[in-house]
């Protein structure tokens, strides 16, 4: 078998079989979800905060077994960087990872399912590689099929998925990447495999997000400015306090001692606030449609709430995506200055602000703008370009001031 044919064989064979293993572990993840919180007393404050604790306590064990320097080691991004990084065997990892996951997600982490399905895709493509790569270019190969398959079946969205395994901060594309016709090869069939065993394991569908009916204007990109502007200064926020978590976290000790406090933490947050719980991907229709009952403020304290919770998540050892996190968060900031200038449909107020946080928490604008297109439809494509343009101006801004403080 030549290179070239090897190469399709690989993005398509090991493509699908990543997407089904995707939706396996998505499924477990939503199983361990409804098996604790599908009742009567999931509510309860009590028992938020128990439950939570002790998968707090679960995932301090597995990093302590796991002998790992950090317990901040959870985000899309970092995983996407280790991605790249040599190869190690993880033959023991990738199942203590596959559990860390579940674990995170299903023990209400909020958290999205992304950067743990990416963990295991790259424990099983590092085993892989062990066993078919011939060459450094075909052990990328591997990875990069792993990662956009397990991507491309997760949010539905092939070409943003194939674009943000390489696509850096400043939206070039990395010079070594793997052709991107491979990439997306890979992400259609890992789409494929992905759809068939999550319709095989639930019978269940795609869901976008929950927008109200709007008829797009021609002045929507105008329209958004105010609550972009809010998305991207939310999304600040963020990078602000990821940045600074670990270190108000290392005061504390050991890795284990750090997970065992930001689980606590977490846990008092959402007992006391149930909706910090989880993505916030299923839970956005509720609190849309509770938005008035809430309040200005109450919608403010909740986007403030789960911007916190995220980050302590993240910092704290529950391995997780920041993506539809950070997309709650923005639908309930905008929802407020909805509430507040209510002349900004909330549509528009929405896809914008979402558009602006994720652009400034991924750094990659055209993965976001890809996969938006995905989750949003057409709603206001104009409100979307705002929000990106902004977001990605805030998170170039925010790059320089790190540069600068750096020196």
């Amino acid at each position: 078998m030549n290179i070239r044919t090897k190469s399709f064989a690989i993005a398509i064979g090991y493509g699908f079989a990543a997407g089904a293993l995707a939706a396996l572990v998505l499924y477990l993840m939503q199983s361990v979800q409804h098996l604790l919180w599908s009742h009567d007393y999931g509510n309860h404050p009590g028992y938020i905060f128990t439950v939570i604790t002790i998968g707090g306590a679960i995932l301090a064990w597995i990093q302590h077994y796991r002998h790992q320097g950090t317990a901040g080691d959870g985000s899309v991004q970092q995983q996407l960087h280790a991605l790249h990084s040599p190869l190690q065997a993880k033959k023991r990892d990738t199942l203590l990872i596959a559990v860390s996951a579940i674990i995170a997600v299903g023990f209400g982490g909020a958290v999205g399912p992304e950067a743990g399905l990416l963990a295991v895709a790259a424990g099983c493509s590092a085993i892989i590689s062990l066993l078919l790569a011939a060459s450094q270019q075909e052990q990328r190969l591997i990875r990069d099929t792993g990662a956009v398959a397990a991507l491309s079946g997760l949010y539905g969205a092939p070409p943003g998925a194939a674009i943000l395994v390489d696509e850096q901060a400043n939206g070039q594309i990395d010079a070594q990447a793997t052709p991107l016709v491979l990439k997306f090869l890979a992400a259609v069939c890992g789409l494929s495999g992905f759809w068939f065993s999550h319709q095989w394991l639930t019978h269940g569908d795609f869901q976008a997000l929950p927008l109200p009916d709007y008829t797009q204007t021609g002045s929507d990109a105008v329209t958004a400015l105010p609550t972009a502007l809010c998305g991207a200064l939310l999304g600040l926020l963020y990078l602000k306090l990821h940045h600074k978590m670990p270190q108000w976290l290392a005061h504390i000790g050991s890795p284990f001692r750090q997970i065992l406090v930001a689980s606590i933490i977490f846990a008092a947050m959402a007992a006391c606030f149930p909706l910090l719980r989880f993505s916030g991907h299923h839970e956005m229709a509720h609190a849309l449609e509770h938005s008035i009952q809430l309040g200005f403020w109450g919608l403010l304290a909740l986007a403030l709430g789960k911007v916190l919770a995220m980050t302590i998540c993240l910092c704290g050892g529950w391995r997780g995506g920041e993506f539809f996190p950070a997309i709650f968060a923005a639908a309930a900031l905008a929802a407020a200055v909805h509430l507040l200038v209510p002349a900004i449909p909330l549509t528009v107020a929405i896809v914008s602000a979402a558009g602006a946080m994720a652009t400034v928490c991924m750094g990659k604008p055209i993965a976001v703008l890809l996969i938006m297109l995905l989750l949003t439809g057409l709603a206001s494509t104009g409100a979307l370009f705002a929000g990106i343009l902004l977001g990605y101006a805030a998170q170039w801004w925010y790059a320089k001031y790190q540069q600068h403080e750096a020196a």
